[in-house]
């Protein structure tokens, strides 16, 4: 049995350790050392895993700051901006300006492409279009597109991060702060009149006056929200291309692109450049909606697909876009691997205010990772003033229940 009077009371507990969370709690420690920010590492053996899956368990997210939305233009924009600071109070180096290339057919979807170049005329941003293959070429040589695609080059600050470095450097300066950092899941937030209560999966409670759920696709799990969250959780395959060092050579510096496909089986082809990933082998990655995926229910859904998903029923959709992009790929494997990807009602994350002392910062939308330090920033400032960024639109984060 714990007791709250022989316990230290923290100002701030921020549950979830994503990329959200540990923004939030590197903003919330600037003002206070009495942060915590609790949630379980990267497993090792996926297999034995007992708990929840983290967004962040890759080495390449695409980043840029033109978007066919000017709010996630904005919120990419301010975090771009928060990079080298990172970079440099962390030690780690997490930031790829490689620029970003955008693709799409001419006719139903030539509004996408320009709605991105509207946006970026909005925010005075350079990008170079092309408007057909022939120019496309001037892109980059050793990517190929159809007769019928048009593109937008857009040059650094756009590029790529990587998550894992991204969430390593928040929890370095986060620590630096006085931030403590629990690597345990909560299973239970309970509210008291004058605090808190925290507890995990190990038995401990931890008290705050006030807490952030920031949990991703789990938020409607275990016993956290005193209310549901409308979220819908989608399944995600991902394709791992291993590559000899001297394709990878060739490849180095590709621009990411994002890539609105025509095909039946995939849409929404996001690529990333040659990368070393944790093995030390250099990979290619590439990701897209597919005919296969699934909308998961609950964490028994979630747990199952990111376990003993079958991913590779798409691995060859996936294999013959990609050796149509890049002509004459010389790969020495390709793996497929699963992720999840949460959705809001308004394909805008929620951060929120849900009771006096319990807020909330969820709901990537397959976005967020690039913009994640922004939305920290908000949840932080949030819950430390209640006051909003003039900068954004508060009701357009609003969260909405089931």
């Amino acid at each position: 049995m714990h007791n709250r009077s022989n316990s230290h009371i923290f100002d701030y507990i921020v549950i979830g350790k994503g990329l959200m969370g540990a923004a939030a709690a590197r903003y919330l420690s600037q003002v206070t050392p009495h942060v915590a920010i609790v949630g379980p590492d990267e497993p090792t053996d996926w297999a034995s895993h007992p708990g929840v899956f983290g967004s962040h368990y890759d080495q390449g997210r695409i980043t840029r700051r033109l978007s066919e939305d000017a709010v996630w233009s904005a919120l990419a924009q301010r975090a771009i901006g928060q990079y080298a600071y990172l970079e440099k109070n962390s030690g780690v180096s997490f930031y790829w300006p490689v620029g970003s290339l955008y693709v799409a057919p001419h006719g139903a979807d030539a509004p996408y492409l320009a709605t991105v170049a509207a946006i970026g005329q909005r925010f005075s941003l350079d990008f170079t279009l092309y408007a057909s293959p022939a120019e496309l070429k001037q892109a980059d040589e050793r990517l190929q597109f159809p007769a019928y695609c048009h593109g937008l080059l857009e040059p650094p600050p756009a590029g790529y991060i990587n998550p894992r470095g991204l969430l390593q450097a928040q929890l370095t300066i986060a620590a630096q702060q006085g931030t403590r950092v629990v690597a345990e899941t909560v299973t239970a937030v309970t509210p008291h009149p004058h605090a808190v209560a925290v507890a995990t999966d190990i038995g401990r409670v931890l008290w705050a006056r006030k807490v952030l759920i920031a949990t991703g696709a789990f938020a409607n799990c275990y016993d956290l929200l005193p209310v549901k969250l409308d979220l819908r959780v989608k399944s995600e395959t991902i394709l791992l291309v291993r590559l000899p060092e001297t394709e990878a050579a060739r490849l180095c510096n590709l621009p990411t692109l994002l890539y609105q496909i025509d095909s039946p089986d995939i849409n929404g082809i996001y690529l990333l450049p040659p990368i070393v990933y944790p093995d030390g082998r250099i990979y290619l990655k590439m990701g897209s909606n597919t005919a296969a995926d699934q909308w998961l229910p609950d964490l028994e859904a979630m747990r199952e697909w990111m376990i003993r998903g079958d991913s590779d029923v798409m691995r060859e959709p996936m294999r013959a876009a990609l050796e149509e992009i890049i002509p004459g790929l010389k790969a020495e494997a390709y793996e497929t691997h699963r992720c999840l990807v949460t959705y809001t009602a308004h394909g805008k994350p929620y951060v929120d205010q849900l009771t006096e002392r319990v807020y909330m910062a969820t709901g990537g939308n397959g976005a967020s990772a690039k913009c994640s330090d922004t939305l920290g920033w908000l949840a932080a400032n949030l819950m430390q003033t209640g006051g909003w960024s003039l900068t954004f639109d508060r009701s357009l984060f609003e969260a909405r229940f089931v």
